[in-house]
């Protein structure tokens, strides 16, 4: 069993890159593989991790772990944080994957961990606090219960939680995102804090891509002058 909380938004060298499959100067991708080498290959190996919430709708080399994640592991639970959830040390937001052995992954269950009530976002004074995973926790017990063949599907769905097949999934490019089908229109425009959350990600992805481009340029003019 793993259970992690691995660094993100850092970059590693080329010559890190090399010992994973798949390379990219993303930590996080980098981590997703190393967790996925060294779970065992036997029933029972499973592992809980947090993940930026970019890792779930980029693509290119992360569309290409998740979609060897998808084919090789049972990824069969997706839980979204609110935005703040590891405030004061990042802003950036966040989700939980849980997977296990053996695969492949069939249905993925959703879960969107709301706010409070008057809160908009969680902060140092308000910090999240267990009590706030206890609906998520129940229908959870339902969703596996229903996954092992001892309970009803309709159980473990709610307003914050839906389920998606792996073939909606591969159709849609690997993205994971967590999409809540359940939304009433009034509620399907992000809350002004979800949408920094999610620019403050999505600048981050950018500026590793323009590292990217740099270090390549940079490589291919040492190249020319050698």
């Amino acid at each position: 069993m793993i259970l992690t909380n691995p660094p993100f938004g850092g970059k590693e060298g080329e010559h890190v890159q090399r010992n994973f499959p798949v390379p990219s100067s993303a930590t996080e991708l980098l981590f997703l593989q190393h967790i996925m080498r060294k779970l065992k290959n036997r029933p029972g190996a499973r592992c809980g991790m947090v993940v930026p919430e970019g890792t779930l709708f980029r693509g290119g080399a992360f569309a290409t772990v998740k979609q060897d994640l998808l084919e090789q592991f049972n990824l069969h639970t997706i839980v979204s944080l609110p935005p703040g959830t590891f405030a004061p040390y990042s802003d950036v937001k966040t989700a939980l994957l849980f997977f296990e052995r053996p695969g492949p992954t069939k249905e993925v269950w959703y879960y969107e961990l709301p706010l409070p009530e008057g809160l908009k976002k969680f902060t140092k004074g308000n910090p999240i606090q267990d009590e706030h995973f206890e609906e998520a926790r129940r229908l959870w017990k339902a969703w596996d219960a229903y996954r092992k063949g001892q309970g009803p599907r309709e159980a473990c769905l709610s307003e914050r939680s839906w389920i998606v097949p792996a073939e909606e999934i591969r159709a849609r490019g690997y993205d994971l995102t967590a999409r809540n089908p359940n939304r009433k229109d009034t509620e399907a425009t992000p809350s002004p804090m979800e949408l920094v959350a999610g620019l403050l990600e999505r600048e981050r992805e950018i500026l590793a891509i323009v590292e990217e481009l740099d270090d390549l340029l940079s490589n291919g003019s040492a190249e020319v002058e050698r």
